[in-house]
């Protein structure tokens, strides 16, 4: 879990957008909601490194309660299809339309324009944005799921290995073998459940 401001979150999945449908997990058996209010989708951002501390006290400032509420509705939208896309990814079945759709509506919020710009170096090519800092408050995370449909091997998304887990990691390992979101809490408990099932089969010889 990664601390910062207000609740912790889990970062296990290896890519922000699978760690934002990790924001959906199982706790004691139960599916639990870790995006709860708008300031928790304020903090996940800051904790995962997609918002700077300084620019999310501006956003909340500037955000009214009708706005707040839409702004939290709309990164669950975002977050189910992430979701949906991840399931099927890991299911080995194409990832649908309607994903397609909800992060292309997303990364049609950034209204602006590339500029030509003089650096020691020599030219880069710099984009302006002209939209404001709470119209595109989800524009990293849409951009995280464009680069990793477009550059990740996505044989490599996976869902951890232990049936009653709901969460995904993309696996970065040398061998590609990865089978848990985490040893420490589904990976040694699948491992322990199978010793003790294995020592009770013996034991019936």
């Amino acid at each position: 879990m990664v601390g910062g401001e207000g609740k912790l979150f889990l970062f296990v999945g290896n890519h922000p957008c699978l760690d934002f449908v990790n924001t959906q997990m199982i706790v004691k058996g139960e599916p639990t909601d870790l995006l709860e209010t708008v300031d928790d989708l304020f903090s996940w951002l800051v904790q995962a490194r997609l918002l700077a501390g300084s620019q999310s006290d501006v956003v909340r400032a500037e955000l009214n309660h009708k706005e707040a509420r839409s702004l939290l509705e709309q990164a669950k939208m975002l977050r189910a299809s992430l979701r949906g896309a991840a399931e099927r990814i890991a299911a080995r079945q194409p990832v649908s339309d309607s994903t397609v759709a909800i992060i292309n509506q997303v990364l049609s919020r950034r209204p602006g324009y590339p500029q030509l710009v003089r650096t020691k170096q020599g030219f880069e090519r710099r984009f302006y944005s002209q939209a404001s800092t709470k119209d595109t408050l989800l524009l990293p995370l849409a951009e995280a799921a464009s680069d990793l449909l477009c550059l990740a091997d996505l044989a490599q998304i996976k869902k951890c290995g232990n049936a009653a887990c709901i969460l995904y990691f993309y696996d970065t390992t040398k061998n590609h073998r990865r089978s848990w979101c985490s040893m420490r809490l589904c990976g040694n408990r699948i491992k322990v459940a199978a010793y003790f099932q294995r020592k009770k089969h013996r034991s019936k010889r």
